[in-house]
């Protein structure tokens, strides 16, 4: 009897430690310059960059271009990339997400394969002026809300970018 009332405390430890890490209690913690928001990791770039560039660093640090997948997630990075930069109104901070149609015309793709059921386009947009295949947050607008709205872009153009990755 006096053996089972020992191992007692080390059972509740050892499930106390399951739930937890089951809970993700031990297991949400973003690398090292990494931001945690919800359940992502961000790191963001103010230096600009192309598309296709900005989309190659953030796949070799282990994340991609954003997927906006909701309103709220919208908010959350604007929200975000707005407390980063120093003036948030300029159209130029504009920033990079992952959406393009560069494999078909005005079929648009998540660069990290998540389904594309959530637009926020700016009106009249997307337009494809000058076979524009890439997608930016355009930061143009009288409020928060109309700046989070999208604009196809050149892929050539140079923008800020955020990188996202899963907790781990």
């Amino acid at each position: 009897m006096a053996s089972l009332i020992q191992k007692i405390p080390l059972m509740v430890l050892l499930l106390t430690g399951f739930v937890w890490l089951s809970e993700g209690q031990f297991c949400t913690k973003c690398p090292d310059y990494w931001m945690k928001v919800g359940e992502y990791c961000y790191q963001y770039f103010g230096n600009k960059r192309t598309c296709h560039d900005a989309e190659n660093i953030c796949n070799r640090i282990g994340g991609d271009l954003p997927s906006i997948r909701n309103e709220k997630e919208s908010n959350t990075i604007y929200q975000l990339w707005k407390g980063l930069v120093n003036h948030p109104t300029q159209k130029e901070s504009a920033y990079w997400i992952g959406l393009r149609d560069t494999n078909q015309e005005n079929k648009f793709d998540w660069t990290d394969g998540t389904p594309v059921d959530y637009y926020n386009w700016q009106p009249g947009q997307p337009d494809n002026w000058q076979n524009e295949d890439c997608v930016e947050v355009r930061n143009v607008g009288n409020n928060d809300y109309e700046r989070q709205r999208w604009n196809d872009k050149g892929c050539s153009t140079a923008r800020a970018f955020f990188c996202r990755m899963p907790l781990n």
